[in-house]
């Protein structure tokens, strides 16, 4: 009798879910503005998920699927659908992986010197979009707390959540072809290494943070022969794909 009554339960919780998930769904295909704009609660999520499987299955860029980063690529495709409202959801999705990481070359090590210069250098190429390999190396919340430790990693987090949104792109200016690189680890940052000195000043305040031996680089574009030019820093090689976290020290809670 239990049994049949559990059959019987089951069954019509089955199909109020048959019902509910007929009557929800988006088309990729569709105008992102028009998709959007009726979007509800449970398609959004259905969009986010759709998003981040699309782009795992197309670059190296693999990213948990939860709540936070729900909002965060939500809030990124919106964004982006506000300047193009006429481009399909898979015209935007594709347009941001088409030019993310390419595999290394078989003689090229993962994580090492010559595999940043190797990412790095694609930024240099005049046809290049900017913007895609810059969202291709943003980094997770899951990402930023493997390198530093409690409270700054949550404080990393919430400045990049509002600051490294979907227009953010880091591309050379003017004339500046060529590349600089330091690469060192953070082992070799935290035991105070001279190669700390190659690094910005505030890396000394947040040496204590650091949870991970792992390949870190601070790089530049500069024009031919010039050493001064556009710097960035904390680029870091972590679980087989490179992210930046750039100037840890601004967020150390006060």
């Amino acid at each position: 009798m239990k049994t049949a009554k559990c059959a019987a339960v089951a069954s019509v919780i089955l199909a109020g879910a048959a019902t509910a998930v007929s009557a929800q769904g988006f088309d990729p295909r569709a105008n992102c503005g028009d998709v959007l704009q009726s979007a509800t609660e449970v398609e959004q999520t259905m969009i986010a998920a759709w998003t981040f499987g699309y782009i795992a299955a197309n670059t190296a860029n693999v990213r948990p699927v939860d709540g936070s980063n729900n909002a965060v690529v939500l809030q990124n495709i919106f964004k982006v659908c506000q300047a193009n409202p006429t481009a399909s959801l898979l015209d935007l999705v594709s347009a941001s992986t088409s030019t993310a990481k390419a595999p290394a070359p078989a003689d090229v090590t993962p994580g090492s010197e010559a595999d940043a210069r190797r990412l790095l250098t694609e930024f240099l190429d005049p046809n290049a979009d900017h913007r895609a390999l810059t969202q291709a190396i943003l980094p997770t919340e899951a990402e930023i707390s493997k390198v530093y430790s409690e409270p700054l990693a949550s404080a990393m987090w919430a400045s990049y959540s509002g600051q490294l949104g979907p227009d953010v792109a880091f591309a050379p200016k003017t004339g500046q072809t060529d590349l600089i690189v330091v690469y060192t680890t953070t082992r070799e940052l935290f035991d105070r290494k001279p190669v700390l000195g190659k690094f910005p000043g505030g890396y000394k305040k947040v040496l204590q943070y650091f949870k991970l031996d792992v390949p870190i680089v601070r790089f530049k574009f500069v024009k031919p022969g010039e050493t001064s030019g556009f710097a960035f820093d904390g680029l870091i090689y972590l679980d087989g794909r490179w992210v930046i976290m750039p100037k840890p020290w601004r967020a150390i809670p006060s």
